[in-house]
């Protein structure tokens, strides 16, 4: 790519990211989030320049999937205005600080801190972890069934994608050279030689939106995983950006009744079409387009729209 095409492309990004911070700040004009009568606990990690998005992801997940308790794993960016906005709109928020979830032989940074507060409240109840940069349009009919059934869930890249053993996780890690070059691939292609239980599963699946059901021992479970991953390939490469998700991915995995929700019903921009519930604006698809703005700009205009009905019908 020519010098002038990348500043073409980082000018287009920045356009697409401020037209998304323009229309995410209309979520501060719609009404504080209620507790709701589902029992479950909705957990994110939140890092100061996601406060805003963070909001539309809760509150728009929260249009259909009203949770009891609400958790945020607070990155050190946030702030005490931070703390404040948040607060203001979700006033039973609990507000956590990463560095309470914290273990000897866990690494530290990314989104580990965020894995062990999921284990945390998983101890006694449903958890599920939602990104901050996800948006939902529409009932997601197979969370919700999940969440009843407190059975595990789990965003997945293909469609008809299942579980799978570590065996044929690793003979697939195997066949793809280029991909043993990123820690995924790399992490996978071994995972089948480490020592983890051989009726174990896994699923090449995204931790940004996962449901796990209530587990006393998954704690326990990080723990073991961690440890035979990082004996084999080094603690040191075990820390890199990208090993949690391959972590949650196998705790989800081996969790009860654990399901791939449906692609692309739950999906990243690239595959949005009519069926379209779940919209999981990952970092390389983010401000490529104005999609992640048009997406969250109707979705604050129907949580407006819902305050006005009662004073309009009464």
């Amino acid at each position: 790519m020519s010098l002038i095409s990348k500043i073409q492309q980082r000018l287009r990004r920045d356009y697409y990211r401020w037209l998304h911070q323009k229309a995410s700040r209309g979520i501060l004009d719609t009404p504080p989030l209620k507790p709701g009568a589902l029992p479950f606990t909705l957990l994110s990690m939140v890092q100061k320049r996601d406060v805003l998005a963070y909001l539309v992801a809760l509150k728009s997940f929260a249009a259909f999937a009203c949770p009891q308790r609400v958790v945020v794993v607070c990155d050190p960016s946030i702030d005490e205005a931070d703390r404040t906005i948040l607060l203001s709109h979700v006033p039973h928020i609990e507000l956590r600080a990463a560095d309470e979830f914290t273990h000897p032989d866990i690494p530290r940074g990314g989104t580990w801190e965020r894995l062990l507060a999921i284990c945390d409240y998983a101890r006694d109840a449903y958890v599920v972890q939602l990104d901050a940069d996800t948006v939902t349009v529409d009932r997601p009919h197979e969370v919700l069934q999940a969440i009843s059934r407190r059975v595990g869930f789990v965003l997945g890249e293909a469609p008809k994608q299942t579980l799978i053993t570590l065996s044929t996780t690793s003979a697939n890690a195997q066949a793809d050279p280029d991909g043993q070059k990123h820690i995924q691939g790399y992490s996978e292609a071994c995972m089948s030689q480490v020592g983890l239980p051989a009726d174990a599963l896994y699923v090449r699946g995204c931790s940004g939106f996962t449901g796990f059901p209530p587990s006393a021992s998954m704690r326990e479970d990080l723990v073991q995983f961690s440890n035979c991953m990082s004996r084999k390939i080094g603690m040191e490469r075990w820390s890199a950006w990208g090993t949690e998700q391959i972590t949650s991915n196998y705790l989800v995995a081996n969790a009860a009744g654990t399901q791939v929700l449906p692609y692309p019903a739950y999906g990243t921009p690239d595959v949005m079409n009519s069926s379209t519930v779940f919209i999981h604006f990952i970092g390389s698809l983010r401000f490529v387009s104005d999609r992640y703005e048009k997406t969250s700009r109707k979705v604050i205009g129907q949580m407006k729209e819902s305050a006005l009905l009662p004073s309009l019908t009464s």
